[in-house]
């Protein structure tokens, strides 16, 4: 049988498989030297063992009653008791007890060693409930057993299985340790006492006082406790670990400062070399006789008046287990194993999770919708439609469009006189009233810059010489729209703007990949910047082109020449037009001739 080497505390199922076991003829333990190592961890006929280790100070000869005893330990089995792989010994000198290892640690790793948010994760109600129940079950057990009693029941010997149901170890084991101990055959490998310093606490303090008679006198007899002792010592420290599990932290602990020596007899030399015995006598006047519990707890109070019943300093007035079973069940009420409840948890957070994932699906939705509108807005539909599908836009020609800039009068000027926010608010509100107008026609808002605005009709959708009344119908509104709009910071001021558009051939296509911009370009594009920035405030300046279709195809539109020509630096000098009005009534009548017609 081969044994490795771990750390207690790191130890995992997965470094056990990384890490096989490889069985061997022969019945002796190859063990690679590592001092100061308390466990360690093995196999035995495939199973997987943690081995506490012991020095050998001679040979260790088992008598009757030994024998007896570890069968029964052997023999003892049950769902809340942890199984007992045997013992064994090696050419130098050591002495091994191994256990069924536990893949989840000790009660103590969980509680106690995690840290403070992954232990309250953990130690939920379902699981306080769950662990409680298994280890007064197993020390139920173990009272009605031939063992009679565990003997050094502490929460690291609450070991914890794959299936998170505690196992309890190391019963009736501690009885050989003290006899073998006091006569002289075993001490511990690093020469400490059998019992920690920081396990002391767990054991009651009338067992307490007979272990340190009988190591004081030499004399095994001084421990031999009646049965009824040793099951009421386990119930005190069966509270101590109810204490540590509601609680969350350890019922004692010695500051870090305190260093506790051994008391020995005047006069004696080499005091380093000798070893302690079963415990340490010094440790024990520091130990409370039983922890305070913390005020303002929110932990049941029959749970509290248990804890105090464990830790009745009379040992005949503690409760058995069978009572400490019946009150736990009814304080911790959990129908089912804890794999039940888990199994229960597990559906119950599926079905939170579908109801999860549909809320979150329409928040995606709600998102993606969103995303989709701010989208159009950037883009037209039908170019946004083809780069959601992943396709290129590719640049496309149109032989007739019409385009439209305006063009704040003395914005500038306003500018320096106002706060950025009172800029920013002014705009705004004047942009959204020009949105709204520009969604009630066929054109599309090709961009701002600053107080300029470019409006498009006839791309990318194209609608013949419509698009002409589309740009003209917007001016127009823009500009009645403008008569009752007043500076927000500045009440009773009005705003001004130039107008100008142009129609002929444009070409398009989308720039950019990160924030993509549907672009116009062209002379035409050219031209109409040329009449707004050339055309008065309140007045809509048009070239010819656009009053030729205007003048043909919608005669509901007034307008009058301009009483000059402007000229356009490399495209020569252009006949002008101001749009003035939109007859409705005429406008009505033609679209209706028109309805019939088709």
């Amino acid at each position: 049988m081969k044994i490795f080497l771990q750390d207690f505390q790191s130890i995992s199922i997965h470094s056990l498989k990384e890490n096989p076991a490889p069985q061997t003829n022969g019945s002796k333990l190859d063990i690679n030297e590592v001092k100061h190592q308390k466990r360690l961890f093995g196999a035995v006929d495939q199973l997987e063992v943690v081995i506490e280790v012991f020095q050998l100070r001679e040979k260790l000869v088992f008598d009757k009653t030994d024998m007896q005893m570890l069968f029964k330990i052997k023999n003892t089995v049950h769902d809340n008791t942890n199984i007992f792989a045997g013992v064994s010994m090696d050419m130098s000198h050591e002495f091994f007890l191994m256990w069924k290892h536990c893949v989840r640690g000790t009660l103590g790793d969980v509680i106690l060693g995690s840290k403070e948010g992954d232990r309250t994760a953990m130690i939920g109600q379902n699981f306080t409930g769950a662990y409680v129940r298994d280890i007064i079950k197993g020390l139920d057990f173990l009272h009605s057993s031939p063992i009679k009693y565990h003997g050094g029941l502490t929460i690291n010997n609450c070991l914890i299985d794959s299936h998170w149901i505690v196992k309890l170890s190391g019963f009736g084991i501690n009885r050989l340790l003290y006899k073998w101990k006091i006569s002289g055959m075993v001490s511990s490998r690093d020469g400490g006492p059998i019992i920690p310093d920081s396990e002391l606490h767990y054991y009651a303090p009338n067992l307490r006082t007979k272990i340190a008679k009988a190591a004081s006198l030499n004399k095994m007899s001084e421990i031999d406790i009646t049965v009824e002792e040793g099951q009421s010592s386990d119930i005190f420290s069966f509270g101590i670990i109810l204490y540590e599990i509601l609680f969350k932290k350890k019922a004692h602990e010695f500051p870090e400062s305190t260093v506790i020596r051994p008391v020995y007899d005047e006069g004696m030399e080499g005091l380093e070399d000798i070893e302690i015995g079963i415990l340490n006598e010094a440790a024990l006047p520091l130990l409370p006789t039983y922890p305070s519990i913390p005020e303002g707890t929110e932990v049941h109070p029959d749970l509290i008046s248990l804890m105090h019943k464990c830790f009745h300093g009379v040992w005949q007035n503690r409760p058995d287990a069978n009572m400490v079973r019946k009150i736990t069940d009814a304080t911790l009420k959990m129908p089912g194993s804890l794999v039940d409840q888990m199994i229960k948890n597990m559906e119950q957070y599926n079905n939170n999770l579908e109801n999860l994932v549909k809320q979150r699906t329409g928040q995606l939705e709600e998102a993606q919708k969103k995303s989709e509108e701010i989208l159009t807005e950037l883009l037209p539909k039908t170019v946004a439609d083809e780069l959601k599908l992943g396709r290129t836009v590719p640049p496309k020609n149109y032989k007739m469009a019409t385009v439209m800039y305006s063009d704040i009068v003395g914005f500038t000027s306003l500018c320096s006189e106002s706060q950025p926010m009172e800029v920013v608010t002014l705009l705004s509100g004047l942009f959204q009233a020009f949105d709204s107008i520009i969604g009630q026609h066929q054109a599309y808002k090709v961009e701002t810059i600053g107080d300029a605005y470019m409006v498009a009709s006839g791309v990318p959708e194209k609608i013949e010489k419509k698009h002409v009344k589309e740009i003209a119908m917007i001016a127009l509104k823009q500009r009645d729209f403008l008569f009752g709009y007043t500076i927000p910071h500045r009440p009773g001021q009005h705003l001004h703007c130039r107008w100008g558009f142009n129609t002929g051939p444009v070409f398009t296509g989308v720039v950019g990949i990160t924030a993509p911009r549907y672009c116009v370009f062209g002379k035409t594009v050219t031209i109409a910047a040329k009449m707004e920035n050339s055309g008065i405030q309140d007045r809509i300046q048009m070239t010819v082109y656009s009053q030729k279709i205007l003048a043909d195809c919608f005669p509901e539109f007034q307008y009058t020449k301009r009483d000059k020509q402007i000229s356009v630096n490399g495209f020569g000098t252009y006949l002008t037009y101001w749009l003035e009005s939109y007859e409705e009534l005429l406008g009505s009548v033609r679209d209706l001739t028109a309805k019939i017609e088709s």
